[in-house]
Protein backbone atom coordinates (compact mmCIF):
# COMPACT_ATOMS: atom_id res chain seq x y z
CA UNK A 1 0.00 0.00 0.00
CA UNK A 2 2.88 2.36 0.68
CA UNK A 3 4.24 1.64 -3.03
CA UNK A 4 0.71 2.83 -4.14
CA UNK A 5 0.45 6.02 -2.47
CA UNK A 6 3.83 6.78 -3.02
CA UNK A 7 2.69 6.40 -6.65
CA UNK A 8 -0.03 9.01 -5.85
CA UNK A 9 2.41 11.46 -4.21
CA UNK A 10 4.67 11.73 -7.15
CA UNK A 11 1.91 11.84 -9.48
CA UNK A 12 0.21 14.68 -7.69
CA UNK A 13 3.68 16.63 -8.08
CA UNK A 14 3.98 15.89 -11.34
CA UNK A 15 1.18 17.56 -12.21
CA UNK A 16 1.13 20.26 -9.49
CA UNK A 17 4.80 20.86 -11.09
CA UNK A 18 3.12 21.33 -14.28
CA UNK A 19 0.57 23.84 -12.94
CA UNK A 20 3.56 25.34 -11.19
CA UNK A 21 5.18 25.40 -14.28
CA UNK A 22 2.60 27.07 -16.59
CA UNK A 23 1.90 29.51 -13.80
CA UNK A 24 5.21 30.76 -13.88
CA UNK A 25 5.46 30.92 -17.11
CA UNK A 26 2.36 33.51 -17.53
CA UNK A 27 2.84 35.44 -14.67
CA UNK A 28 6.45 35.74 -13.50
CA UNK A 29 8.42 35.07 -16.44
CA UNK A 30 6.48 35.64 -19.38
CA UNK A 31 8.96 35.33 -21.73
CA UNK A 32 9.05 31.47 -21.10
CA UNK A 33 8.04 29.44 -24.25
CA UNK A 34 5.11 26.76 -23.49
CA UNK A 35 7.51 24.17 -24.28
CA UNK A 36 6.58 22.45 -27.64
CA UNK A 37 2.90 22.58 -27.16
CA UNK A 38 1.43 19.83 -29.60
CA UNK A 39 3.80 17.13 -27.35
CA UNK A 40 2.80 19.07 -23.99
CA UNK A 41 -0.94 18.15 -25.41
CA UNK A 42 -0.05 14.98 -26.13
CA UNK A 43 1.53 14.06 -22.83
CA UNK A 44 -1.39 16.10 -21.15
CA UNK A 45 -3.72 13.74 -22.64
CA UNK A 46 -1.63 10.58 -21.80
CA UNK A 47 -1.21 11.16 -18.45
CA UNK A 48 -5.13 11.96 -18.05
CA UNK A 49 -4.95 7.86 -19.86
CA UNK A 50 -2.88 6.95 -17.27
CA UNK A 51 -4.27 7.82 -14.76
CA UNK A 52 -7.37 6.69 -15.76
CA UNK A 53 -5.42 3.19 -15.49
CA UNK A 54 -3.75 4.02 -12.48
CA UNK A 55 -7.37 3.93 -11.03
CA UNK A 56 -7.70 0.74 -12.69
CA UNK A 57 -4.74 -0.87 -11.75
CA UNK A 58 -5.18 0.42 -8.02
CA UNK A 59 -8.57 -0.87 -7.61
CA UNK A 60 -7.38 -4.41 -9.55
CA UNK A 61 -4.75 -4.68 -7.12
CA UNK A 62 -6.66 -3.78 -4.25
CA UNK A 63 -8.92 -6.50 -5.47
CA UNK A 64 -5.89 -8.58 -5.63
CA UNK A 65 -4.92 -7.59 -2.10
CA UNK A 66 -8.39 -8.79 -0.50
CA UNK A 67 -8.18 -11.96 -2.36
CA UNK A 68 -4.73 -12.89 -1.05
CA UNK A 69 -6.14 -11.95 2.67
CA UNK A 70 -8.78 -14.34 2.26
CA UNK A 71 -6.41 -17.08 0.60
CA UNK A 72 -4.15 -15.79 3.42
CA UNK A 73 -6.82 -16.64 5.80
CA UNK A 74 -7.68 -20.03 3.88
CA UNK A 75 -3.87 -21.26 3.99
CA UNK A 76 -3.95 -20.46 8.21
CA UNK A 77 -7.17 -22.33 8.88
CA UNK A 78 -5.88 -25.01 6.05
CA UNK A 79 -2.43 -25.24 8.81
CA UNK A 80 -4.53 -25.36 11.57
CA UNK A 81 -6.50 -27.96 10.48
CA UNK A 82 -3.25 -30.08 9.10
CA UNK A 83 -1.19 -29.45 12.63
CA UNK A 84 -5.12 -30.30 14.68
CA UNK A 85 -4.68 -33.46 12.17
CA UNK A 86 -1.36 -34.22 13.02
CA UNK A 87 -2.08 -33.93 16.60
CA UNK A 88 -4.63 -36.94 16.30
CA UNK A 89 -2.43 -38.86 14.31
CA UNK A 90 0.39 -39.00 16.76
CA UNK A 91 -1.62 -40.86 20.05
CA UNK A 92 -3.26 -42.41 17.45
CA UNK A 93 -0.63 -43.69 15.90
CA UNK A 94 0.90 -44.81 19.32
CA UNK A 95 -2.12 -46.56 20.25
CA UNK A 96 -2.21 -48.97 16.88
CA UNK A 97 0.89 -49.61 17.52
CA UNK A 98 0.65 -50.46 21.41
CA UNK A 99 -2.32 -52.66 19.99
CA UNK A 100 -0.34 -54.30 17.50
CA UNK A 101 2.58 -55.32 19.85
CA UNK A 102 -0.30 -56.60 22.27
CA UNK A 103 -2.08 -59.02 18.70
CA UNK A 104 1.27 -59.85 18.36
CA UNK A 105 2.28 -61.01 22.14
CA UNK A 106 -1.81 -62.75 21.85
CA UNK A 107 -0.77 -64.65 19.01
CA UNK A 108 2.38 -66.08 20.40
CA UNK A 109 0.89 -67.01 23.41
CA UNK A 110 -1.99 -68.69 21.63
CA UNK A 111 0.44 -70.61 19.46
CA UNK A 112 2.17 -71.30 22.97
CA UNK A 113 -0.99 -73.28 24.07
CA UNK A 114 -2.04 -74.67 20.96
CA UNK A 115 1.43 -76.18 20.65
CA UNK A 116 0.52 -77.24 25.06
CA UNK A 117 -2.71 -78.65 23.99
CA UNK A 118 -1.28 -80.84 21.76
CA UNK A 119 0.77 -82.66 23.89
CA UNK A 120 -1.79 -82.99 26.28
CA UNK A 121 -3.63 -84.32 23.47
CA UNK A 122 -0.58 -87.00 22.66
CA UNK A 123 -0.48 -88.06 26.46
CA UNK A 124 -3.94 -88.69 26.46
CA UNK A 125 -3.54 -91.11 23.39
CA UNK A 126 -0.64 -92.41 25.10
CA UNK A 127 -2.60 -93.26 28.25
CA UNK A 128 -5.59 -94.61 26.40
CA UNK A 129 -3.10 -96.68 24.44
CA UNK A 130 -1.35 -98.08 27.60
CA UNK A 131 -4.78 -99.32 29.12
CA UNK A 132 -5.69 -100.74 26.10
CA UNK A 133 -2.12 -103.02 25.85
CA UNK A 134 -2.83 -103.60 29.76
CA UNK A 135 -6.33 -105.28 29.30
CA UNK A 136 -4.58 -107.34 26.31
CA UNK A 137 -2.60 -108.88 29.24
CA UNK A 138 -4.73 -109.79 31.19
CA UNK A 139 -5.39 -106.72 33.67
CA UNK A 140 -9.02 -106.88 33.74
CA UNK A 141 -11.65 -106.40 36.38
CA UNK A 142 -12.03 -109.96 36.77
CA UNK A 143 -8.73 -110.41 37.10
CA UNK A 144 -8.32 -107.74 39.78
CA UNK A 145 -11.07 -109.53 41.89
CA UNK A 146 -9.16 -112.91 41.60
CA UNK A 147 -5.76 -111.96 41.97
CA UNK A 148 -3.75 -112.42 45.08
CA UNK A 149 -3.53 -110.13 47.72
CA UNK A 150 0.03 -109.06 46.50
CA UNK A 151 -1.08 -109.08 43.26
CA UNK A 152 -3.83 -107.34 43.74
CA UNK A 153 -2.07 -104.62 45.04
CA UNK A 154 0.10 -103.88 42.17
CA UNK A 155 -2.76 -104.01 39.92
CA UNK A 156 -4.53 -101.37 42.11
CA UNK A 157 -1.67 -99.06 42.30
CA UNK A 158 -1.37 -99.29 38.25
CA UNK A 159 -5.19 -98.72 37.92
CA UNK A 160 -4.95 -95.87 40.26
CA UNK A 161 -1.74 -94.35 38.39
CA UNK A 162 -3.41 -94.83 35.31
CA UNK A 163 -6.68 -93.21 36.27
CA UNK A 164 -5.25 -90.12 37.92
CA UNK A 165 -3.02 -89.29 34.62
CA UNK A 166 -6.21 -89.71 33.16
CA UNK A 167 -7.83 -87.27 34.93
CA UNK A 168 -4.70 -84.84 35.15
CA UNK A 169 -4.74 -84.95 31.33
CA UNK A 170 -8.23 -84.45 30.76
CA UNK A 171 -7.92 -81.58 33.33
CA UNK A 172 -5.27 -80.42 31.57
CA UNK A 173 -6.88 -80.04 28.70
CA UNK A 174 -9.60 -78.60 29.19
CA UNK A 175 -8.11 -75.65 30.85
CA UNK A 176 -5.78 -75.14 27.84
CA UNK A 177 -8.77 -75.12 25.57
CA UNK A 178 -10.82 -72.87 27.94
CA UNK A 179 -7.43 -70.72 28.06
CA UNK A 180 -7.03 -70.70 24.51
CA UNK A 181 -10.82 -69.98 23.86
CA UNK A 182 -10.66 -66.65 25.95
CA UNK A 183 -7.40 -65.19 24.22
CA UNK A 184 -8.69 -66.27 21.38
CA UNK A 185 -11.73 -64.18 22.29
CA UNK A 186 -8.98 -61.30 23.39
CA UNK A 187 -7.02 -61.57 20.29
CA UNK A 188 -10.37 -61.19 18.00
CA UNK A 189 -11.41 -58.20 20.36
CA UNK A 190 -7.68 -56.57 20.44
CA UNK A 191 -7.56 -56.92 16.59
CA UNK A 192 -10.86 -54.97 16.12
CA UNK A 193 -9.68 -52.32 17.82
CA UNK A 194 -6.01 -52.34 16.35
CA UNK A 195 -8.06 -52.35 12.83
CA UNK A 196 -10.11 -49.33 14.32
CA UNK A 197 -7.44 -47.07 15.14
CA UNK A 198 -5.60 -47.56 12.57
CA UNK A 199 -8.35 -46.70 10.15
CA UNK A 200 -8.66 -43.39 12.17
CA UNK A 201 -5.24 -42.87 11.83
CA UNK A 202 -5.28 -43.51 8.02
CA UNK A 203 -8.25 -41.11 7.60
CA UNK A 204 -6.45 -38.72 9.60
CA UNK A 205 -3.04 -38.97 7.28
CA UNK A 206 -5.77 -39.06 3.99
CA UNK A 207 -7.02 -36.09 5.72
CA UNK A 208 -3.76 -34.17 5.78
CA UNK A 209 -2.58 -35.01 2.24
CA UNK A 210 -6.17 -33.13 1.11
CA UNK A 211 -5.58 -30.52 3.16
CA UNK A 212 -2.12 -29.96 1.96
CA UNK A 213 -3.30 -30.72 -1.57
CA UNK A 214 -5.11 -27.49 -1.15
CA UNK A 215 -2.60 -25.30 0.44
CA UNK A 216 0.40 -26.07 -1.79
CA UNK A 217 -2.38 -24.64 -4.69
CA UNK A 218 -3.21 -21.38 -2.40
CA UNK A 219 -0.03 -20.61 -1.99
CA UNK A 220 0.93 -20.81 -5.36
CA UNK A 221 -1.89 -18.58 -6.23
CA UNK A 222 -1.19 -16.15 -3.34
CA UNK A 223 2.63 -15.80 -4.61
CA UNK A 224 1.55 -15.52 -8.42
CA UNK A 225 -0.55 -12.53 -6.98
CA UNK A 226 2.11 -10.73 -5.52
CA UNK A 227 4.32 -10.92 -8.30
CA UNK A 228 1.23 -9.97 -10.77
CA UNK A 229 0.87 -6.94 -8.04
CA UNK A 230 4.53 -5.93 -8.33
CA UNK A 231 4.42 -6.07 -11.87
CA UNK A 232 1.19 -3.50 -12.25
CA UNK A 233 3.12 -1.14 -9.93
CA UNK A 234 6.20 -1.16 -11.86
CA UNK A 235 4.52 -0.50 -14.75
CA UNK A 236 2.49 2.52 -13.47
CA UNK A 237 5.92 3.57 -11.96
CA UNK A 238 7.86 2.90 -15.04
CA UNK A 239 4.97 4.95 -17.20
CA UNK A 240 5.09 7.55 -14.81
CA UNK A 241 8.76 8.01 -14.83
CA UNK A 242 8.87 8.14 -18.77
CA UNK A 243 6.10 11.41 -18.72
CA UNK A 244 8.35 12.62 -16.19
CA UNK A 245 11.49 12.37 -18.42
CA UNK A 246 9.74 13.89 -21.15
CA UNK A 247 7.98 17.04 -18.85
CA UNK A 248 11.72 17.69 -17.99
CA UNK A 249 12.94 17.51 -22.09
CA UNK A 250 10.19 19.82 -22.68
CA UNK A 251 10.96 22.55 -19.62
CA UNK A 252 14.26 22.14 -20.37
CA UNK A 253 13.90 23.31 -23.61
CA UNK A 254 11.71 26.02 -23.15
CA UNK A 255 14.06 27.29 -20.69
CA UNK A 256 16.63 27.20 -23.58
CA UNK A 257 15.13 29.40 -25.62
CA UNK A 258 13.63 31.46 -23.74
CA UNK A 259 17.01 32.63 -21.74
CA UNK A 260 18.42 33.03 -25.16
CA UNK A 261 14.98 35.11 -25.97
CA UNK A 262 15.91 37.23 -22.83
CA UNK A 263 19.24 37.84 -24.00
CA UNK A 264 18.30 39.36 -27.47
CA UNK A 265 17.34 42.79 -25.88
CA UNK A 266 14.99 44.79 -27.92
CA UNK A 267 17.04 44.94 -30.89
CA UNK A 268 17.48 47.60 -34.30
CA UNK A 269 14.72 47.98 -36.32
CA UNK A 270 10.71 48.50 -35.75
CA UNK A 271 8.43 45.22 -35.85
CA UNK A 272 5.94 44.67 -38.57
CA UNK A 273 3.60 42.00 -39.41
CA UNK A 274 4.61 38.63 -41.61
CA UNK A 275 5.72 39.59 -45.60
CA UNK A 276 6.03 35.31 -46.20
CA UNK A 277 3.63 32.79 -44.98
CA UNK A 278 6.15 30.17 -43.35
CA UNK A 279 3.91 27.32 -44.67
CA UNK A 280 1.44 27.74 -46.85
CA UNK A 281 -0.94 24.97 -44.55
CA UNK A 282 -3.44 26.23 -41.73
CA UNK A 283 -3.54 26.79 -38.42
CA UNK A 284 -4.61 23.61 -36.63
CA UNK A 285 -3.68 24.59 -33.19
CA UNK A 286 -4.50 28.56 -32.08
CA UNK A 287 -2.39 30.77 -29.48
CA UNK A 288 -4.00 31.22 -26.07
CA UNK A 289 -5.39 29.79 -22.84
CA UNK A 290 -6.68 26.89 -23.65
CA UNK A 291 -8.76 24.60 -20.71
CA UNK A 292 -5.95 22.04 -19.40
CA UNK A 293 -8.14 19.00 -20.10
CA UNK A 294 -6.38 16.74 -17.33
CA UNK A 295 -5.80 19.78 -14.72
CA UNK A 296 -9.13 21.89 -15.61
CA UNK A 297 -7.03 24.38 -15.62
CA UNK A 298 -5.92 27.19 -18.17
CA UNK A 299 -2.52 27.05 -19.93
CA UNK A 300 -0.86 29.14 -22.56
CA UNK A 301 -0.67 28.20 -25.51
CA UNK A 302 2.62 30.48 -26.95
CA UNK A 303 2.51 29.49 -30.13
CA UNK A 304 0.45 28.58 -33.34
CA UNK A 305 0.83 25.09 -35.16
CA UNK A 306 0.45 24.51 -38.87
CA UNK A 307 -0.10 21.53 -41.04
CA UNK A 308 2.63 20.85 -43.63
CA UNK A 309 3.79 17.70 -44.79
CA UNK A 310 6.68 15.86 -44.34
CA UNK A 311 10.05 18.17 -45.79
CA UNK A 312 7.85 21.02 -47.33
CA UNK A 313 9.75 23.74 -47.38
CA UNK A 314 9.43 26.55 -44.46
CA UNK A 315 10.01 30.52 -45.12
CA UNK A 316 11.15 33.57 -42.70
CA UNK A 317 8.19 35.74 -42.41
CA UNK A 318 10.29 38.83 -42.32
CA UNK A 319 14.28 39.58 -43.07
CA UNK A 320 16.44 39.34 -40.14
CA UNK A 321 19.13 37.36 -38.27
CA UNK A 322 19.36 33.31 -37.51
CA UNK A 323 20.32 33.60 -33.43
CA UNK A 324 18.91 30.18 -32.60
CA UNK A 325 19.40 27.14 -35.45
CA UNK A 326 19.56 23.55 -33.97
CA UNK A 327 18.64 21.41 -31.76
CA UNK A 328 15.99 22.30 -29.03
CA UNK A 329 15.27 19.78 -26.75
CA UNK A 330 11.34 18.93 -27.36
CA UNK A 331 11.19 21.67 -30.20
CA UNK A 332 13.99 19.37 -32.37
CA UNK A 333 15.36 21.16 -35.05
CA UNK A 334 14.48 24.80 -34.38
CA UNK A 335 15.11 28.38 -36.17
CA UNK A 336 14.89 31.63 -34.35
CA UNK A 337 15.30 34.85 -35.97
CA UNK A 338 15.69 38.10 -34.61
CA UNK A 339 13.59 40.55 -36.69
CA UNK A 340 14.79 43.69 -34.72
CA UNK A 341 13.02 46.32 -32.76
CA UNK A 342 11.69 43.11 -30.23
CA UNK A 343 10.38 41.19 -32.20
CA UNK A 344 11.32 36.97 -32.85
CA UNK A 345 9.97 34.33 -34.58
CA UNK A 346 10.51 30.42 -33.80
CA UNK A 347 10.17 27.57 -36.22
CA UNK A 348 10.22 23.70 -34.56
CA UNK A 349 9.69 20.68 -35.40
CA UNK A 350 12.07 20.89 -38.35
CA UNK A 351 13.44 17.67 -40.09
CA UNK A 352 16.29 19.69 -41.35
CA UNK A 353 17.08 23.13 -41.10
CA UNK A 354 18.82 25.50 -43.65
CA UNK A 355 20.74 28.40 -42.33
CA UNK A 356 23.16 28.81 -39.45
CA UNK A 357 23.31 31.01 -36.57
CA UNK A 358 24.23 34.57 -37.52
CA UNK A 359 23.11 33.74 -40.95
CA UNK A 360 20.89 37.17 -42.54
CA UNK A 361 18.23 36.05 -44.11
CA UNK A 362 15.31 38.06 -45.90
CA UNK A 363 12.04 37.63 -45.99
CA UNK A 364 11.02 34.33 -47.98
CA UNK A 365 14.34 32.58 -47.83
CA UNK A 366 14.07 28.90 -47.09
CA UNK A 367 15.39 28.58 -43.61
CA UNK A 368 14.38 24.59 -42.73
CA UNK A 369 11.89 21.71 -43.94
CA UNK A 370 8.60 20.64 -42.12
CA UNK A 371 8.86 17.86 -40.26
CA UNK A 372 8.52 16.04 -36.33
CA UNK A 373 11.33 16.42 -34.56
CA UNK A 374 11.86 16.92 -31.34
CA UNK A 375 8.73 15.32 -28.82
CA UNK A 376 6.02 15.75 -32.29
CA UNK A 377 2.71 13.90 -32.97
CA UNK A 378 3.43 14.22 -37.03
CA UNK A 379 5.14 16.61 -39.81
CA UNK A 380 3.80 20.28 -38.92
CA UNK A 381 4.91 23.38 -38.04
CA UNK A 382 5.03 24.88 -34.70
CA UNK A 383 5.51 28.95 -35.62
CA UNK A 384 5.70 31.62 -32.70
CA UNK A 385 6.23 35.43 -32.65
CA UNK A 386 7.55 36.81 -29.12
CA UNK A 387 7.82 40.89 -28.85
CA UNK A 388 10.50 41.89 -26.44
CA UNK A 389 10.68 38.49 -25.30
CA UNK A 390 6.72 38.22 -24.71
CA UNK A 391 4.53 35.65 -26.72
CA UNK A 392 1.84 37.37 -28.99
CA UNK A 393 -0.54 35.76 -31.32
CA UNK A 394 1.26 35.02 -34.56
CA UNK A 395 -2.44 35.57 -36.11
CA UNK A 396 -1.84 38.99 -35.77
CA UNK A 397 1.24 38.80 -37.74
CA UNK A 398 0.62 36.09 -40.59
Amino acid sequence: MRSLSLIRRAQIYVVTAICVGALSVVAVHPVVAAPADDRSNQLRKQIGEASGREAAALNQLQAIRDRKAVVDAQVAALDAQVAAAEARLAPLAAEAARLTAAYNQLAQEVATKQAELDTAKKRFSVSAAEMYRSARRGVTYDAVLTAQPDSMVQQNKYLDQVSSDRREIVEQVSEIRADLDRQRRLIETQKAAADEVAAQAQAARDEISALRGQIEPARAQSANEEVAERQAVSGIQAERSSYERELASLQAASDSIAARLRALGAGSGSPGGCQARPVPGAVTSPFGSRLHPVLGSTRQHSGVDMSGSQNTSIHACRAGKIVIAGWQGGYGNAVVIDHGGGMATLYGHQSRIAVSEGQQVNAGDVIGYVGSTGMSTGPHLHFEVRISGNPVNPASYL
